[in-house]
C-alpha cells in the first residue's frame, strides 16, 4: 500500500515524505486561532440533530456535540411529530433523562411529514451541517438504501449531511477523517468544509486516491488495476504510470495532487496533518477498505446528486457499507 505523509506542524507544512505508511504526524495544539476560513461558511451556523422516531438516536446527537463543539456552533435537536408537544415534553416524549438533551436548543414541528420537516428545518434554520440517523426499523429508501429521514436530507440539503448508520460503530472523538478523492477539480472544490473540521477537531485528514489510475495493459506487471476510465475533466490528475517504483513519480506526484487538489483547490487549512494513499482497485471496496484499516472515524463522500452513473453507485455502496458515519457534501 503506497502512502505518503505531510506533516500539519507549523515548521513543516507542506513537508512530504513518502512512501511512508507507517510514520505518524502529530496531533498537537493547534496554532494561529480557531476562526473558520472563510471559504467554510461555519461561522455563526449550527448543527442540526435530527431526534426522529420514539427514541433520541444518542449516536447521532453525540456525534452533534463533537461536531458543535469544534465549530463553536449551537446545537439544535429537531423532533417531528403528529401533534404539536411543548419543548420541555421531549425528553419523555422520546424516553430519555433531560439530561441527556442538557445544552439542546430543542425545536419541535408537528408535521406528518418528518422527512420534509428536516429539510426545511436546515434551510430555515441556518444549518451548517446536519446529523441524522439511519435505522433498521425505519421505512427505507432503495434508491440511497438508507432511512426515507437521511436520503431526503441528503437530496435536499444544501449544507453537509452525516448519516449514522444501524452497524456505525460509535465514537467518542474524531481524530481519522477518511477523504476519497477522484483527482477532479469539480470533486476537490466541494471539500472545504472536510479540511476546516478537520483542523478545528485536531484530527488528521486520510486522503485516499480512488477510480482514476493511469491506463495500463493487462501484462503490466506490479501496475494496479483499472477500475475505471482516466477522467476527461480539465485539470484532472490520474495516478503516475510508475507507482511500483516509488522513487521515479511517487513523491512528486503526491506533493502535487496534495497542492492543488487539498490546498488551492479544497482550500484545506495547511496546519491539518495529512496522509495520502492509492487506491488500487474498484473504488467503494477500495474505500471501505481503507475505512476500516484505518480505523477511520469519519468518512467524507462528495455526491453530485445522482445515482445513476459510476460515480452514484460507489457513492450508494459506501454511504450503506461504512463502518463509521459519513459525511456527504454536495458538488
Amino acid at each position: 500500500m503506497l502512502s505518503a505523509v505531510r506533516d500539519g506542524s507549523a515548521g513543516g507544512r507542506g513537508a512530504l515524505t513518502g512512501p511512508a505508511a507507517q510514520a505518524e504526524p502529530s496531533l498537537g495544539a493547534r496554532e494561529g486561532g480557531d476562526e473558520p476560513s472563510p471559504e467554510s461558511g461555519a461561522r455563526s451556523r449550527n448543527v442540526l440533530v435530527a431526534l426522529h422516531g420514539r427514541r433520541a438516536h444518542l449516536g447521532a446527537l453525540g456525534l452533534g456535540r463533537l461536531i458543535a463543539g469544534a465549530l463553536h456552533a449551537p446545537l439544535h435537536g429537531l423532533l417531528v411529530c403528529s401533534e404539536s408537544i411543548d419543548a420541555s415534553e421531549v425528553p419523555a416524549h422520546l424516553g430519555v433523562p433531560p439530561e441527556a438533551l442538557q445544552g439542546v436548543v430543542l425545536d419541535v414541528a408537528a408535521s406528518e411529514d418528518p422527512p420534509g420537516a428536516l429539510a426545511s428545518a436546515a434551510r430555515g434554520r441556518g444549518a451548517a451541517i446536519v446529523v441524522v440517523a439511519s435505522e433498521p426499523e425505519e421505512l427505507m429508501d432503495e434508491r440511497l438504501g438508507v432511512g426515507q429521514l437521511a436520503a431526503r436530507a441528503l437530496e435536499a440539503a444544501a449544507c453537509g449531511v452525516v448519516v449514522v448508520g444501524p452497524a456505525t460503530r460509535p465514537s467518542s472523538r474524531l481524530e481519522r477523517i477518511l477523504l476519497p478523492l477522484d483527482g477532479t477539480p469539480s470533486t476537490a472544490a466541494s471539500v472545504t468544509p472536510a479540511g476546516e473540521l478537520a483542523r478545528r477537531l485536531g484530527a488528521e485528514l486520510d486522503i485516499v486516491m480512488v477510480g482514476c489510475a493511469s491506463p495500463r495493459k493487462e501484462d503490466d506487471h506490479g501496475a494496479p488495476p483499472v477500475s475505471t476510465p482516466a477522467p476527461s475533466e480539465p485539470g484532472a490528475m490520474v495516478a503516475p504510470l510508475y507507482v511500483d517504483q516509488p522513487q521515479h513519480e511517487w513523491p512528486a506526484f503526491t506533493e502535487e495532487f496534495l497542492a492543488r487538489f487539498l490546498g488551492a483547490i479544497g482550500h484545506c487549512p495547511h496546519d491539518v496533518a495529512t496522509r495520502f494513499f492509492l487506491g488500487k482497485g474498484e473504488p467503494a471496496a477500495e474505500i471501505l477498505r481503507f475505512a476500516g484499516q484505518l480505523a477511520s472515524d469519519l468518512v467524507v463522500l462528495v455526491w453530485h446528486g445522482h445515482l445513476e452513473d459510476h460515480h452514484g453507485g460507489v457513492f450508494r455502496d459506501v454511504l450503506c457499507g461504512a463502518p463509521c458515519p459519513v459525511m456527504v457534501l454536495r458538488r
